[in-house]
């Protein structure tokens, strides 16, 4: 598990505690991150309680930047919405962005991302979750020809789904894994496609004893943080509070303190 958060992260330097005013890009007396509220394990909201590994990564990241706790106000992100709510001012940064491998190692494919990715801290992969009862037809991704598979819009499963297989399946779209669980369960699809982590929360929010993921694993990823184009002094200050994350192992207890706990391995 250290190994693959210390594979992904790939950054140096740390950073002491400062004043939001020295980070050019976010100033003023409060932080705006950009998360997801229904995902347990990654992004979840429960009343005014906020939980999951990437909930932890921006805390500690904006506590570098020199921000208490009460000073973050919490925005929901969808997948569909995230790039253009960086555009427009409306968050100052969205933890669990989500690029393919591909993407991250070319720079031209980065730059084309409408966003400034920092990072990344975690390695990633697409699953796909069934009911329990109908897995074991499931081999390969291939497998899923033919049927009818949910996934979230605007995610980087959507591309990652129809490289795979094409027209040969047919996907339905709806704003997130919650509500492709529901139409898993209610069955509206035959399976649902997401990033692995995100699945693995979707399970334990279901009836464990009905649905499972399949470990097909047919696309790697790596999650990162989104800041808007062009931030480039706060990119620098992220860049060293994740490195530091890294460093005093805040990351590792992080990850093992809410991935670990719904029995994700990365």
């Amino acid at each position: 598990m250290a190994a693959v958060l210390v594979a992904a992260l790939t950054l140096t330097l740390s950073s002491c505690g400062r004043s939001p005013l020295d980070v050019s890009e976010v100033t003023g007396p409060r932080i705006v991150i950009g998360v997801t509220f229904d995902q347990p394990g990654m992004g979840l909201r429960k009343g005014s309680q906020y939980s999951g590994f990437n909930i932890e990564v921006a805390e500690y990241v904006a506590r570098k930047l020199g921000y208490a706790e009460w000073q973050i106000v919490w925005e929901e992100a969808p997948y569909d919405q995230r790039v253009s709510m960086l555009a427009n001012g409306d968050v100052d940064m969205v933890t669990g962005m989500y690029v393919d491998k591909a993407t991250a190692t070319d720079d031209s494919a980065m730059n084309a991302l409408g966003y400034d990715f920092v990072g990344p801290y975690l390695d990633g992969r697409q699953d796909v979750m069934m009911l329990a009862q109908d897995a074991d037809d499931i081999h390969t991704i291939g497998d899923l020809a033919g049927r009818h598979v949910c996934v979230v819009s605007g995610s980087r499963t959507v591309d990652d789904l129809q490289q795979a297989l094409g027209t040969s399946v047919t996907l339905l779209e709806q704003p997130s894994a919650t509500q492709c669980t529901t139409a898993l369960m209610t069955g509206m699809v035959d399976a649902v496609s997401a990033e692995a982590a995100v699945l693995a929360g979707m399970v334990t929010s279901a009836d464990t004893a009905k649905v499972t993921t399949l470990g097909l694993d047919y696309a790697q990823g790596q999650y990162g943080i989104g800041l808007k184009t062009g931030s480039d002094k706060l990119s620098s200050e992220v860049k060293k509070a994740l490195a530091s994350m890294e460093r005093d192992g805040s990351l590792a207890r992080a990850y093992a303190d809410t991935l670990g706990r719904i029995g994700y391995r990365a």
